[in-house]
């Protein structure tokens, strides 16, 4: 057996169904192929089930995976990634998460779990160094979040690190998170694609891991004095500092003045109320106190808050644009106890969010009506009426039960033309970034793997001037323009497949070619950024064919209709909307798919991975 640096060397596969496990050896080869993370999540996915299968179905299989930098002397590397087929999209689903979890999973004596089948009976994984047990869960069922990781301190101690699903996860709503390092200062939180709802179908509560082990690394001594040379250039920032200071929400003002933060279900460029949800508001206030920090982070963008009887995590940027600008709500008070609520049943707030706006226009357009809602009015700037459909969404009961579908498959059940209202791509609601206001981010909410995602390349800093000359990308382009976004867009995707197999924070912002070299010292073996470009595109045209096989073709790439047609008539994007043509064509060029978006078999050859690409769609020939 190889002496493995960075990584532990072992994977464990839980079959739930005949309450069995096995450990299995990390594979060199598929380290040299696939890294680690959501790379090699990918491809174990690949292996071990059909795409077709029903995201409920015993047959999905949901992988949890860190990366070879999880736990190790470089920053921010507290986070692991978890896919599956998704319930919400019915094609690629993952999540990602930080904290401590991930760390304490090596330490217990493996880099990744492979879970299959599903339990007879609500059962939660106990893993302490290299043990595995298969516990009861029945005493859990139906407890909050917080409540099922005391719950389970109590039984195995307060020193264990616990990832977990609420009601809203047992209750299969469609976007229902996982969450972890849930207590005292609040949820780390795995929230796009309906993880969450998955592992509930699984009969699965939670994952609870305590370790003693130790992560080594191959050359120490290079990686510290590397850090030692680049954080402070790193942390210099200003994007940075502005996380340090005030988390995501200090970006609001700036955003806003873009035309980015959406208003309104992304139908206003202007409103008065964003002085109301700036973060400079709820520090006044005295709603956000103190700094929190995940596992070796020197920023601590985590913010703790206290507001009416809630306490634990503040509301991120994508949270209070989701809860608050979306819903024409200004009240902080409200957002903050909106978003104690979403984490109490764990449940994403943007899919929350975006899902209510599509509910509440469609009221107001005569749509939806009382009959539908079960007698409930809606009305936009309505805090009451949205914390009495979020506590319905995460109970599954009554108009709760069809949000909790999301607004793509809430849409198809009403009918009567509401589908134009909701905003999505691919199933995933939109995000909280406009792409009239950043035309690169259109083409990629368009082209993402688990449909509309912000985080899968971040092109919007590219289109803030960012430039990654590691990246090859030397231009400054305009938000505005759409010409040569394709090649951009696509190489940002890639790089960000990159990022998430190490598994570290984007917001530690490592310049690629440094990122490589500490990848190298810290595993030992050497990788530079073009080497690593081609583990990002082998993945990213892997997840592409699980897709294909569910019938994702060039007619699903796009956007809702009001980015493409209806320009805003005020605020920093007035007049704009969004040329995706255009970029699609470059973009397919670029990656080399044909015209009707499928991957051509000289991609795969040239990536190697031809063969497991057939076990995902045959018709490859």
């Amino acid at each position: 057996m190889p002496e493995w640096f960075g990584y532990i060397g072992r994977i464990l596969y839980v079959d739930l169904t005949h309450e069995k496990f096995e450990v299995r050896e990390l594979d060199e080869k598929d380290v040299d192929m696939f890294v680690g993370g959501i790379v090699l999540a990918t491809k174990i996915i690949a292996e071990e089930m059909d795409p077709r299968v029903d995201p409920f179905s015993p047959d999905n299989v949901l992988v949890f995976m860190t990366g070879p930098l999880t736990g190790t002397i470089v920053p921010c590397t507290g986070r692991y990634v978890v896919a599956a087929k998704s319930p919400l999209t019915l094609g690629w689903g993952e999540a990602h998460a930080s904290g401590f979890w991930a760390v304490e999973l090596k330490k217990a004596g493996f880099d990744g779990i492979v879970v299959k089948g599903r339990a007879s009976n609500p059962v939660y994984l106990w893993i302490h160094d290299g043990e595995v047990e298969i516990r009861d869960a029945s005493k859990l069922l139906g407890l909050t979040l917080p409540e099922t990781e005391l719950k389970i301190k109590e039984e195995l101690g307060k020193d264990v690190r616990v990832a977990a699903i609420g009601p809203a996860g047992e209750k299969l709503v469609r976007y229902a998170a996982i969450a972890n390092d849930i207590t005292p200062d609040g949820p780390r939180v795995a929230g796009r694609t309906g993880m969450g709802a998955v592992m509930g179908s699984k009969n699965l509560k939670a994952i609870a891991v305590k370790g003693s082990g130790q992560i080594k690394i191959k050359d120490a001594k290079r990686v510290r004095s590397v850090l030692k040379r680049i954080l402070p250039l790193v942390l210099s920032y200003p994007t940075t500092q502005i996380h340090a200071v005030y988390g995501t929400p200090g970006e609001i003002e700036e955003f806003y003045e873009y035309g980015d933060m959406p208003i309104k279900n992304f139908s206003l460029g202007e409103w008065d109320g964003i002085k109301n949800i700036t973060a400079k508001r709820f520090k006044e206030l005295g709603i956000v106190k103190e700094h929190r920090a995940c596992w070796a982070c020197p920023i601590h963008c985590w913010k703790y808050a206290e507001a009416g009887g809630a306490k634990g995590r503040a509301p991120e940027y994508e949270t209070i644009a989701a809860l608050g600008s979306l819903l024409m709500i200004d009240d902080p008070f409200y957002i903050e106890k909106a978003n104690h609520l979403c984490n109490l049943y764990g449940m994403d707030t943007i899919s929350a969010g975006v899902t209510i706006a599509w509910a509440i226009e469609c009221f107001e357009r005569g749509l939806i009506t009382k009959e539908d809602t079960g007698g409930l009015e809606l009305r936009w700037g309505d805090p009451d009426l949205a914390l009495k459909l979020i506590e319905m969404i995460g109970k599954r009961e009554g108009f709760g039960k069809l949000l909790g579908e999301g607004c793509m498959r809430a849409s198809q059940v009403i009918g009567r033309g509401t589908e134009r209202y909701c905003m999505h791509v691919k199933g995933l609601e939109m995000p909280m970034h406009d792409p009239r206001a950043f035309k690169g981010m259109g083409l990629q909410y368009a082209t993402s793997n688990r449909g509309a995602c912000h985080l899968q390349g971040l092109v919007f800093r590219i289109e803030q001037g960012q430039r990654v000359h590691d990246l090859r990308i030397y231009e400054r382009p305009d938000r505005f323009d759409y010409k040569g976004k394709g090649r951009i867009v696509a190489t940002m995707q890639l790089w960000h497949e990159v990022v998430e197999s190490m598994v570290i924070c984007k917001f530690i912002d490592i310049p690629p070619a440094h990122l490589a070299g500490l990848y190298s010292m810290v595993t030992g073996r050497r990788r530079n950024v073009q080497q690593l470009l081609q583990v990002g595109k082998r993945i990213f045209t892997l997840k592409r064919v699980f897709n294909v096989a569910n019938g994702v073709r060039r007619k699903d790439d796009t956007l809702p209709e009001r980015f493409l047609k209806e320009p805003l008539k005020e605020g920093g994007a007035k007049g704009q909307v969004v040329e995706l043509e255009p970029m699609l064509k470059e973009y397919y060029e670029f990656m080399g798919w044909d015209e009707d978006g499928v991957p051509k078999k000289e991609v795969f050859q040239e990536l190697g991975i031809l063969e497991l690409a057939k076990k995902l769609y045959p018709e490859l020939g």
